[in-house]
């Protein structure tokens, strides 16, 4: 089950459903107005991390960022996405 971001084409509401994956583009009844015509929306999420204090840190991800070897490497994933 996933939760999908909906917007009704009668009354321009915006409402969120949970579903199966397979029905994400199925239509969606309205809660508002009840009409059946309404278009799956992206949605965006935003992500807040807290401060390195906060967090426990993985000390050989720590010893390697420190010494430059991911730098070195391409970063992350060595470099395949970022060059």
């Amino acid at each position: 089950m996933a939760l999908y971001e909906y917007k009704c084409s009668d009354c321009a509401e915006q409402f969120d459903l949970m579903r199966p994956m397979s029905a994400a583009d199925e239509p969606a009844e309205c809660p508002e107005c009840g009409g059946a015509e309404s278009r799956r929306l992206i949605s965006s999420f935003a992500s807040v991390t807290p401060g390195a204090s906060a967090m426990n840190t993985n000390p050989m991800m720590d010893a390697r960022i420190a010494s430059g070897n991911a730098a070195s490497r391409g970063g992350c994933c060595g470099g395949s996405c970022c060059g």
